[in-house]
Protein backbone atom coordinates (compact mmCIF):
# COMPACT_ATOMS: atom_id res chain seq x y z
CA UNK A 1 0.00 0.00 0.00
CA UNK A 2 1.72 3.44 -1.10
CA UNK A 3 1.59 6.13 1.28
CA UNK A 4 -1.32 7.59 2.82
CA UNK A 5 -3.27 5.87 -0.26
CA UNK A 6 -7.09 4.73 1.07
CA UNK A 7 -8.36 1.08 0.63
CA UNK A 8 -10.48 2.42 -2.44
CA UNK A 9 -7.76 4.25 -4.24
CA UNK A 10 -5.77 0.93 -3.99
CA UNK A 11 -8.63 -1.09 -5.33
CA UNK A 12 -9.30 1.03 -8.65
CA UNK A 13 -5.06 1.04 -9.00
CA UNK A 14 -5.60 -3.28 -8.89
CA UNK A 15 -8.77 -2.89 -10.81
CA UNK A 16 -6.33 -0.64 -13.78
CA UNK A 17 -3.79 -2.68 -13.40
CA UNK A 18 -5.46 -6.33 -14.33
CA UNK A 19 -6.84 -7.95 -17.56
CA UNK A 20 -10.69 -8.04 -17.76
CA UNK A 21 -10.71 -11.53 -17.38
CA UNK A 22 -9.10 -11.19 -13.62
CA UNK A 23 -11.30 -8.34 -13.02
CA UNK A 24 -14.36 -10.00 -13.74
CA UNK A 25 -13.45 -13.04 -11.97
CA UNK A 26 -12.63 -11.46 -9.13
CA UNK A 27 -15.90 -9.46 -9.18
CA UNK A 28 -17.89 -12.93 -9.45
CA UNK A 29 -16.12 -14.22 -6.53
CA UNK A 30 -17.32 -11.32 -4.32
CA UNK A 31 -20.80 -11.69 -5.58
CA UNK A 32 -21.19 -15.60 -4.97
CA UNK A 33 -19.54 -15.04 -1.66
CA UNK A 34 -22.50 -12.38 -0.81
CA UNK A 35 -25.27 -14.51 -2.50
CA UNK A 36 -24.04 -17.52 -0.52
CA UNK A 37 -23.08 -19.90 -3.33
CA UNK A 38 -19.51 -19.60 -2.56
CA UNK A 39 -18.17 -20.55 0.72
CA UNK A 40 -14.88 -19.20 2.25
CA UNK A 41 -12.95 -22.23 3.22
CA UNK A 42 -9.75 -22.58 5.40
CA UNK A 43 -6.03 -22.22 4.03
CA UNK A 44 -5.92 -25.18 2.10
CA UNK A 45 -2.04 -25.43 3.03
CA UNK A 46 -2.45 -24.53 7.11
CA UNK A 47 -5.63 -23.94 8.00
CA UNK A 48 -6.01 -20.22 8.55
CA UNK A 49 -9.31 -18.83 8.46
CA UNK A 50 -8.14 -15.39 6.75
CA UNK A 51 -7.68 -15.83 3.18
CA UNK A 52 -7.66 -15.19 -0.91
CA UNK A 53 -9.44 -16.80 -3.52
CA UNK A 54 -6.79 -18.23 -5.69
CA UNK A 55 -7.77 -19.06 -9.38
CA UNK A 56 -5.79 -21.61 -11.36
CA UNK A 57 -7.87 -20.58 -14.28
CA UNK A 58 -9.21 -17.32 -14.56
CA UNK A 59 -11.91 -18.74 -17.68
CA UNK A 60 -13.21 -20.48 -14.41
CA UNK A 61 -14.15 -18.01 -12.14
CA UNK A 62 -15.88 -19.26 -9.25
CA UNK A 63 -13.29 -22.94 -9.45
CA UNK A 64 -10.77 -21.10 -6.72
CA UNK A 65 -8.24 -22.85 -4.09
CA UNK A 66 -8.30 -21.20 -0.52
CA UNK A 67 -4.57 -19.83 0.45
CA UNK A 68 -3.70 -17.83 3.31
CA UNK A 69 -1.70 -14.71 1.91
CA UNK A 70 1.78 -15.90 2.64
CA UNK A 71 1.01 -19.27 0.74
CA UNK A 72 -1.05 -17.40 -1.84
CA UNK A 73 1.99 -14.97 -2.37
CA UNK A 74 4.55 -17.79 -2.09
CA UNK A 75 2.64 -20.15 -4.79
CA UNK A 76 2.90 -16.93 -7.45
CA UNK A 77 6.81 -16.53 -6.21
CA UNK A 78 7.56 -20.42 -7.21
CA UNK A 79 5.14 -20.14 -9.99
CA UNK A 80 7.04 -16.88 -11.69
CA UNK A 81 10.33 -19.06 -11.03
Amino acid sequence: MRTGESRQERSMRWRKSVSPEVHAAHDAVETALGNGSLVRQPCELCGAERVDAHHDDYSQPLQVRWLCRGHHLAHHRAKSN
